[in-house]
């Protein structure tokens, strides 16, 4: 697969390719199937031989791990990066873990992600998709603008490697002007919410990516992380 070509997103999900460089927000109650959704578009590039790497802000490395293997058994840790700031104990792991002592540490966070992301590359991941689960925590140890600034530069550097970025957060923990703030730095946004749907795991939508459903849209995915 060429650095040009699209980042596929599975078979299971009712979604496009979508481009390199761009970066989306997938926003959905905490209790819904939208971080699963945010881990399965990261995780979705293993066959293709894309890295993937996590910024995990509210869970273990050690459980966000066993949660992405529950999405993809097939999946190789070798190729996948985790920095983690859950300020939990972990335990060893084939995957590349960076901890950082909390959320609160962006500047940490920040170094910790670019030389993970480094690592892929010279690993021989030709392509990097990047997860970030979630912007909810970051917002309750860090102010709007700190956590803006962080963000622009995630993206700027997701942007210009040709990368995915994905940035999972819960809209009805904060104000409506602090997610369309935070919306601005992104080229797009997948809604989640519930469905009663016995064989789909949610519903999404998607804004401000061309070729995916703009109407709400039953999905799911290959297995449920717990």
């Amino acid at each position: 697969m060429s650095a040009g070509d699209g980042y596929a997103v599975g078979d299971a999900l009712p979604l496009s390719d979508i481009e390199p460089g761009t970066t989306v927000f997938v926003a959905g109650p905490a209790l819904s199937s939208a971080e699963d959704l945010a881990r399965a578009l990261v995780l979705a590039g293993g066959d293709g031989g894309d890295g993937a790497l996590f910024v995990s802000t509210n869970r273990a490395a050690t459980k966000l791990l066993d949660g992405c293997e529950r999405l993809a058994p097939a999946l190789d840790p070798g190729r996948i990066g985790v920095v983690d700031c859950s300020g939990q104990e972990i335990e060893e792991t084939r995957a590349r873990v960076e901890t950082v002592s909390n959320p609160a540490d962006l500047t940490g966070i920040g170094i910790k992600f670019s030389a993970l992301y480094e690592a892929l590359h010279a690993d021989g991941a030709e392509r990097v998709r990047a997860g970030l689960i979630t912007v909810s925590t970051l917002l309750m140890y860090s102010d709007l603008r700190a956590v803006f600034r962080f963000l622009h530069t995630l993206s700027g550097r997701i942007t210009t490697t040709g990368g995915i970025g994905v940035f999972a957060i819960d809209p009805e923990t904060h104000d409506e002007q602090t997610v369309n703030t935070l919306n601005q730095l992104c080229d797009g946004r997948i809604d989640v919410r519930e469905t009663d749907a016995e064989d789909a795991d949610g519903e999404l939508r998607v804004r401000g990516l061309d070729d995916q459903p703009t109407e709400w849209t039953p999905f799911s995915l290959s297995a449920r992380a717990e």
